[in-house]
């Protein structure tokens, strides 16, 4: 039976890995290894939900800057690989150990996969685009989840009958967790009402806060609970940045720990739109119909902008203002703005279709 390693870190790489290891699982035809960072929150959550209770190997990323980091991802996969001795590696999204393991397979002569492939945002300074250019240079075999994707890959030169229209796969994983916790009462908990709050996902290390200084980001954040509850979490490190945000005896304004995926995609699922700085949810608002404000210039998911609900409005508090304005509104015949689209494929299948075309090829 062929070996096939999946690798990938973070939220997106773990919900990349999760519904295709439990695909290949379910199918018979391969025995898949997952790769994954040591001490992610959402493991737990994850593989619960998809089969995944200590079936995969960890990985710790050691060193304080990014290039020892990605030399600590190299090392680890290659004793994985040495180990395991797998037929194909997949890397899984655009972090650091999906990188690793794409340099450490193609240094030890193994073929690649790419998952989640050809996305481009074309901001060079963003290391998680160099992460995805190259691993796209290395891989043989390219899934890619939107049309994007595939046209990003060709015009670089990559032969169309190596790109495999498959869909994506973080819809797969909304798909089962909300299987699971679709019916709780999530924004109960936090004393709201289903549509009648917002959620604000912030990063420390993201545009907005690098750009505007912490009292425009406080006084953004109470205009916009001005308007309607709020829900904020941090999507990463927190930092020093709690300090300047003030929300004790604020019923409006509710800062909350960054909940676990389940919880998570529930308050997204039942809030009147999403205020997010580093653009993780694209995907999952657009399926779900809620309207996503995003503080970028530019998005690797433009099929989200293009048929969805994204909409990228930068650092500009007045145009982020506005277009909440927009999105509360109802039109003169007193209804909101009407449903976009879902992209092609994104139909919580995509595991299934790339497992077939591996059954095919590997």
């Amino acid at each position: 039976m062929k070996k096939l390693v999946l690798a990938g870190g973070g939220k997106e790489g773990f919900s990349l890995i999760a519904p295709l290891f439990d695909a290949l699982k379910k199918s018979g035809s391969c025995n898949p290894v997952a790769v994954l960072p040591d001490g992610t929150n959402e493991n737990k959550e994850l593989s619960a939900c998809f089969g995944m209770e200590s079936a995969y190997l960890t990985l710790e990323l050691t060193g304080t800057t990014p290039a020892e980091r990605l030399g600590a991802a190299m090392r680890g996969m290659e004793k994985i690989i040495g180990s395991e001795k797998p037929d194909l590696v997949l890397a899984c999204g655009d972090d650091d150990i999906a990188f690793g393991a794409a340099l450490a397979a193609s240094r030890g002569g193994l073929s690649v996969a790419s998952v989640d492939a050809g996305l481009r945002n074309y901001e060079r300074n963003d290391p998680r685009e160099v992460n995805r250019v190259l691993i796209d240079a290395i891989a043989e075999l390219h899934f890619v989840s939107e049309h994007s994707g595939a046209y990003n890959l060709i015009n670089e030169g990559v032969p169309d009958e190596k790109v495999f229209f498959a869909g994506n796969l973080l819809i797969d994983s909304l798909a089962g967790l909300m299987r699971e916790s679709g019916r709780l009462d999530a924004a109960g908990r936090y004393g709201f009402r289903p549509k009648q709050y917002a959620i604000a996902a912030l990063d420390p290390s993201g545009r907005f806060v690098h750009v505007v200084k912490d009292e425009t980001l406080q006084k953004l954040l109470h205009e916009i609970s001005g308007k309607i509850p709020l829900l904020v979490f941090f999507s990463d490190d927190q930092g020093g940045l709690l300090n300047t945000i003030e929300f004790e005896g604020n019923d409006v304004l509710k800062l909350i720990d960054k909940p676990g995926p389940g919880e998570l995609f529930t308050l997204l699922r039942d809030a009147a739109f999403l205020l997010s700085e580093n653009g993780e949810l694209q995907a999952e608002s657009t399926v779900m119909n809620v309207p996503c404000l995003t503080m970028m210039e530019r998005t690797f998911r433009p099929s989200t902008i293009e048929i969805g609900t994204n909409v990228l409005v930068g650092d500009d508090s007045e145009e982020i203002i506005g277009r909440i304005g927009d999105i509360l509104l109802p039109d003169t015949h007193g209804h909101h703005q009407g449903r976009s689209k879902i992209p092609e494929k994104w139909d919580g299948a995509a595991a299934g279709r790339i497992v077939a075309v591996l059954d095919r090829i590997v």
